[in-house]
């Protein structure tokens, strides 16, 4: 198998952090610089984006989380889910709260700060949807412990990506005081960065991030 993937991409990174964590031999590669407008690219996915996962036999699949799930039902060892359904659906819930509120959320305030001329009540307005988003996923988990039980599940799959997002914007706003008072979501960059597979993944983020801001810089 082959994963088109960009490191800074939370898409792309989940995709990596369920190929790391399953120990699945996947050859990972940038796609070509020009691929947003590259025909070949295009006829793989015609979405145009990253992450894409070819199979075996060449048949293209995109989307990090239809992505995810089929390494999943295709690799059920070591599993990712728990095994009791009011568990699994704690999981789900986790992931669907990171998905659907929080990191849309850190987009708008980043687009809102991105640019030239700031509307401070738009970045207010932004700000004020995010932290309600961080107050319910903050409240789901628990200080300095995976997003649920003692192991890597696919919330954590979810979470890294995203707890780096937000590490992300605090830098690129200057306001390390983002996440004061949510004290979960402060220790699980710790536990993420101890996680030898989700550790992998914040690193690469890591470097995305030095290689994007050096790209603004340059511009």
């Amino acid at each position: 198998m082959k994963l088109y993937s960009l490191d800074l991409s939370p898409f792309a990174a989940r995709v990596r952090a369920a190929i790391y964590s399953k120990g699945l031999k996947v050859e990972i590669i940038k796609p070509d610089a020009d691929w947003l407008n590259s025909l070949e690219y295009r006829r793989l996915n015609p979405l145009v984006r990253v992450p894409l996962l070819v199979l075996e036999d060449g048949s293209p699949l995109p989307e990090s989380s239809v992505i995810v799930e089929y390494l999943e039902d295709a690799y059920p060892e070591p599993s990712l889910r728990p095994k009791y359904p009011k568990e699994l659906a704690r999981v789900r819930f986790i992931t669907h709260v990171a998905e659907h509120y929080v990191l849309p959320n850190v987009y708008g305030l980043f687009y809102a700060i991105d640019t030239k001329h700031r509307d401070e009540h738009a970045i207010s307005a932004h700000l004020a949807k995010l932290e309600r988003s961080l107050d319910q996923l903050n409240d789901l988990l628990q200080p300095g412990a995976y997003a649920f039980g003692d192991r890597v599940t696919t919330a954590d799959i979810w979470l890294t990506p995203l707890r780096f997002s937000l590490e992300g914007l605090m830098r690129f706003w200057g306001r390390t005081d983002l996440l004061d008072g949510y004290r979960a979501l402060i220790a699980y960059a710790d536990v993420a960065r101890g996680d030898p597979h989700l550790g992998r993944v914040w690193n690469e983020m890591e470097e995305g991030y030095k290689e994007y801001m050096a790209g603004r810089a340059q511009a």
